[in-house]
């Protein structure tokens, strides 16, 4: 058919293809950001390495763990000065244990609700805000003692205990909540071994630096060095640029429903609550045997009750080198393996702590016991990493922005709550039955959990894996 003249040509409509179905998964992006409006930024470089030295190398978390070593550091000089002072001011252990209660009670009792203040609240802020107001308490223990009618007395240092440790409960679940703000999802392992590493070191190496301290410089002089480094951990937070502050926060309740929450979310998921269970366990084995090793070092090792270290240290050491390994190989770690074999190595590690120095004896070998101690403390600390450090971070993964400080607060509660009985009930018992044979009996306790583990197989340990 010919076209006539003028006429205009129809176009013909472009032909639709179909669009492509191009999924573009980010791994590399923190677990807590939101990506900002507008056009996409351009791509970060890449960290190289998968250790320490990687997510250190992100300024924000480089600056939190500052935070934390200060604060955690700070903590520790100030409960052994505050120890010490108390005896020398009354010289009545009653005061003493007081002193523990009011130090310890305000975790169980208000860790879920600092957790739901972390979820409604910019945690950055809270951080500042606790480190501060902390910082200023600390500095009143010296003060008091110009003042006329708190000179001398004991029960000033009571209130200023308490009043630490109720602010320490905001900080506590806001400072775990912010990880996945700062780090990348599969820097998570290798950022919970850190901070773990980190808990651990600085409680070994902070009671003999105390202790020196007050030996040379004086009762005091602790409790300004305190102060000063909540200063430095304040400012580290304040230099922070990352909003620790979670997006799409869920509708708000009242406080006891949010902490009921947190608590239903935990009993609810079977990976949150077997990470609970192990983590709670692995503390509840820290603390007591912290609380036995004096004795033990002075009833089976011979030697004064000051030199905890000679097991500290070791155990501190087999800690750390787990964490380095943990995370260069946090991509091809299996959590189901990691708790059995943390169970089976912790727990043969306490039996033979407990029981071979007194088969040493028995026997007549001419072996010297304590560095067969050395040499098991350095096995259990690395068992004892291959359980706290892969649970930390199932708890870290498992949990949103929104709900996760609650969740932290609720964790806290159960672990503290956990905790107490053991050391209430460790020392009558080492006393009835002997050290050795109380330690003896913790690592019977963590076989069994681990054949309790192997028997219940695969499909209960797989909810660990990724």
């Amino acid at each position: 058919m010919s076209r006539r003249l003028g006429d205009v040509p129809r176009s013909r409509p472009p032909e639709r293809r179909p669009a492509l179905d191009v999924t573009v998964t980010i791994d590399d992006r923190p677990v807590g950001a939101v990506p900002p409006p507008g056009p996409a930024p351009a791509a970060a470089p890449r960290e190289h390495g998968q250790g320490f030295g990687a997510v250190l190398r992100r300024r924000d978390f480089r600056l939190l763990w500052a935070a934390q070593a200060a604060s955690q550091l700070a903590d520790k000089f100030l409960m052994l000065a505050l120890i010490v002072l108390v005896y020398d001011l009354s010289h009545r252990s009653t005061l003493q244990s007081l002193l523990m209660l009011a130090y310890t009670g305000p975790s169980v009792v208000l860790s879920a609700a600092a957790g739901v203040f972390a979820d409604r609240h910019d945690k950055r802020a809270l951080m500042i805000g606790t480190n501060l107001a902390r910082g200023g308490l600390i500095l009143l223990v010296p003060l008091a003692q110009v003042v006329p009618y708190l000179r001398h007395r004991a029960w000033p240092l009571l209130v200023v205990t308490l009043a630490f440790s109720c602010i320490g409960q905001v900080f506590a679940p806001a400072e775990a909540a912010s990880i996945p703000f700062l780090v990348r999802r599969r820097q998570l392992m290798v950022a919970t071994s850190l901070f773990m590493t980190t808990v651990i070191v600085t409680l070994v190496a902070g009671v003999p630096l105390a202790s020196i301290c007050i030996k040379l410089l004086g009762h005091y002089v602790p409790f300004f060095i305190a102060g000063a480094l909540l200063g430095i951990a304040a400012l580290c937070i304040w230099r922070m640029n990352t909003s620790l502050r979670a997006q799409g926060q869920a509708p708000r309740t009242d406080v006891l429903r949010e902490m009921r929450d947190g608590l239903v979310i935990l009993g609810r998921h079977p990976a949150l609550r077997l990470a609970l269970a192990q983590l709670a366990l692995s503390l509840t084995v820290v603390f007591t045997l912290f609380a036995l090793a004096p004795a033990y070092i002075h009833t089976v090792l011979r030697k004064d009750d000051t030199d905890t270290y000679l097991l500290l240290i070791p155990a501190t050491l087999g800690m750390v080198a787990m964490a380095l390994l943990l995370g260069h190989r946090s991509g091809r770690l299996s959590r189901g393996r990691a708790l059995l074999a943390g169970l089976a190595v912790g727990g043969c590690s306490l039996v033979a702590v407990g029981l071979v120095p007194d088969a040493i004896k028995s026997a007549g070998a001419g072996l010297a016991l304590t560095p067969v101690a050395v040499g098991v403390s350095v096995v259990f600390g690395a068992a004892l990493g291959l359980l706290m450090i892969p649970a930390f971070t199932v708890l870290q993964e498992r949990t949103d922005e929104q709900t996760r400080g609650r969740i932290f607060g609720g964790i806290f509660t159960v672990i503290n709550a956990a905790v107490a009985l053991p050391l209430l009930l460790a020392g009558g018992l080492a006393d009835a039955f002997g050290v050795d044979r109380v330690i003896a009996g913790l690592g019977v306790i963590l076989l069994l959990v681990c054949a309790g583990a192997i028997l219940a197989g695969r499909r209960v340990l797989g909810v660990l894996e990724r």
